[in-house]
């Protein structure tokens, strides 16, 4: 019993906790800087090519293309963006990096960079000259708040682009390539350093009321959307294949775990029932003297052994219940004293590593250990049953 019971509540244990790690990986990884959902013109992701913007050299209706998407009932948010590359200069130092163009009102409701601000505010339409940079970034170029700075492009029209900004946020998320390398501005601001029209823009990100929905959503836009406009949807498993490859391998960590304890159970019933019955031996003698066949010795001890094992459960679901509770309200600190982030394929996961519900898991979990006490509880079965009765009585 012992055996099933901490079983059961180290599984309910794992299983929450690994929940709540894919959770929190495809959460951080799609809502810090990615989106979802990602909408681009065909043959632009992955390069990221200046021309390719949605609708082409023409450009599109952006905001009949946002209703046309809010239209889905399953989907939250959306955001234009427009995307370049270009040299900053700052004093005497300079580094390449990626511009980042996003409309203040609209790009917080599907990602979360303007929380990760560490000094200064983040983008307005009051500052069209502000951008926002990593810490990292600032720390290497050695330039801080209301520091200005020059950016300098190749701009769509095969022109070069450039203009002084002035910083007014440093953001810090944890995330290398983003605290290095990304400047954010203003949609419009981007655009007019580009010398893109304000019809032309690079992709639109989308959030959903459940990112499970996310490649049924994708593919449900990229049929609708391209009857009347050439696009590429792309859901998050495709945009961060890493990040896909990992949640599953999350899922086949889980796997063996269980497997682990199921055969721990297995040991644990097994050792009771043998014990059981060999203690029992003069009593199952009796009882097949008197007329007790075999089959009814086997359905007896399967019996027990599906009793114990349903005890064992209700036991072990009240030892699991407040680690759970536990583990969603305060988590696991992984960062220690130290209050670190950890970064895990690549995505921030945070120091505070929080469960989350996972009923199927529980589930499978609760009959994969009553499956375990009963096939546990054959072999035993099969010794009492093969017990001749005049034999058994004589043993004390």
């Amino acid at each position: 019993m012992a055996a099933i019971a901490f079983g059961y509540a180290m599984l309910l244990f794992v299983a929450c906790l690994m929940a709540g790690l894919r959770w929190q990986m495809i959460q951080n990884g799609t809502c810090l800087v990615m989106s979802q959902i990602q909408i681009h013109a065909p043959g632009y992701y992955p390069n990221r090519s200046l021309q390719k913007t949605l609708g082409g050299r023409k450009g599109t209706d952006v905001s009949a293309l946002l209703a046309s998407i809010s239209a889905d009932r399953r989907v939250t948010a959306v955001a234009p963006r427009v995307y370049g590359y270009a040299l900053l200069s700052a004093a005497h130092r300079s580094a390449g990096v990626e511009l980042m163009g996003v409309v203040p009102a609209q790009e917080p409701r599907i990602t979360t960079l303007n929380t990760q601000i560490a000094k200064g505010t983040y983008l307005t339409t009051q500052l069209p000259k502000g951008v926002v940079i990593g810490d990292k970034l600032a720390s290497t170029i050695g330039i801080g708040l209301n520091s200005e700075i020059v950016l300098l492009t190749q701009a769509a029209d095969g022109s070069m682009g450039n203009d002084v900004y002035t910083v007014i946020g440093v953001l810090h998320t944890g995330l290398d390539t983003v605290d290095r390398g990304l400047v954010l501005m203003t949609l419009s601001s981007l655009q007019d350093l580009l010398h893109l029209a304000p019809a032309r823009i690079h992709e639109v990100g989308i959030k959903l009321n459940h990112i499970d929905a996310a490649t049924d959503v994708a593919a449900s836009l990229q049929v609708r959307l391209s009857k009347t406009l050439p696009v590429r949807v792309m859901a998050w498993p495709e945009l961060a294949p890493e990040l896909a490859n990992y949640v599953q391998f999350n899922h086949g960590v889980t796997v063996v775990l269980f497997f682990i304890f199921f055969l721990v159970a297995v040991i644990g019933v097994m050792n009771t029932m043998l014990m059981a019955v060999f203690e029992r031996t003069r009593e199952f003698g009796m009882l097949m003297a008197v007329g007790m066949r075999p089959a009814q010795v086997i359905g007896l001890i399967l019996t027990e052994a599906a009793g114990l094992g349903v005890a064992s459960l209700v036991v072990g679901a009240a030892l699991g219940v407040p680690l759970l509770w536990y583990l969603q309200v305060h988590g696991l600190d992984l960062g220690g004293a130290t209050g670190e982030v950890v970064s895990v394929a690549g995505v921030v996961v945070g120091h505070l590593w929080y469960g989350r519900q996972d009923f199927p898991a529980y589930s499978q979990a609760a009959v994969g250990l009553a499956a375990t006490a009963l096939v546990s509880a054959l072999y035993p079965a099969w010794r009492a049953a093969r017990l001749r009765p005049t034999e058994a009585m004589r043993k004390v």
